[in-house]
C-alpha cells in the first residue's frame, strides 16, 4: 500500500485490502502581534513571535470496508496528549513534533443495534514546543528526565511518574560493616 500520510504509527492510504484515505489537510502558521496606541514614533503593531502551528484533517470510516469505526475512534482518543512528527507523501510536513490536542467523531450512521456503521474522525494537532513545555513542567525547579527511544512521547504533565525523593542519609544511621568478609 502506498502511504499518503502517517503520524505516531497511524497511517493513511488506499490499497486493495484497505481504504483509509485523508479527505484533506489544513495547516496554519500565524504571526503573534501586539497593537499599541503609542504615538511617540514606534510602530503601532509590534511583532512578538510565531504562534504555535496547528494542523487538522479528517477521514471517513465505514464498517462495509472492514473498519470498526468505534474501535478506531477509541484508539485515537487514547492518543490525546501524545506527540510525533507528521509525514505527508513520505516527507515531514509541519513542525518537528505535533501534539494530538483533539479528536472528534461526526457524521455517524448507526444500525438498529446502535453499532456505528460509518463516521468521520477529525484530528486536531498543535505544534509541540518542547522548550516551553519543559520550562512549564519544571516550574523553576531543576529536574531531570529520561528520554524514551520511542518516536512518540507523552506530553509533559500527562501520565508522568516521578520517583519519590530519596531519604537523606545520616552517617549515624548507617549500619556498621563487618570487616570479616572474605576477599
Amino acid at each position: 500500500m502506498a502511504v499518503m500520510a502517517s503520524w505516531n504509527g497511524k497511517t493513511w492510504g488506499v490499497s486493495s485490502q484497505r481504504i483509509a484515505a485523508l479527505n484533506g489537510v489544513s495547516h496554519s502558521v500565524e504571526l503573534d502581534t501586539e497593537n499599541s496606541d503609542d504615538k511617540a514614533g514606534s510602530p503601532a503593531t509590534k511583532t512578538k513571535a510565531l504562534k504555535l502551528q496547528s494542523m487538522s484533517f479528517d477521514f471517513d470510516l465505514a464498517a462495509a470496508v472492514g473498519c470498526d469505526v468505534r474501535s478506531e475512534y477509541e484508539s485515537w482518543t487514547a492518543l490525546v496528549g501524545q506527540y510525533a512528527p507528521f509525514y505527508l507523501a513520505g516527507r515531514r510536513f509541519g513542525p518537528a513534533n505535533l501534539q494530538l490536542t483533539g479528536v472528534s467523531l461526526s457524521d455517524t450512521k448507526l444500525d438498529n443495534l446502535g453499532r456505528i456503521l460509518t463516521g468521520k474522525i477529525t484530528i486536531k494537532l498543535t505544534e509541540y514546543a518542547e522548550e516551553a513545555s519543559s520550562k512549564k513542567a519544571s516550574s523553576g525547579k531543576s529536574s531531570s528526565s529520561g528520554k524514551s527511544g520511542s518516536s512518540s512521547k507523552s506530553a509533559a504533565g500527562i501520565a508522568t511518574y516521578k520517583e519519590p525523593p530519596a531519604a537523606p542519609k545520616h552517617p549515624k544511621s548507617q549500619p556498621m560493616r563487618s570487616s570479616s568478609k572474605a576477599r
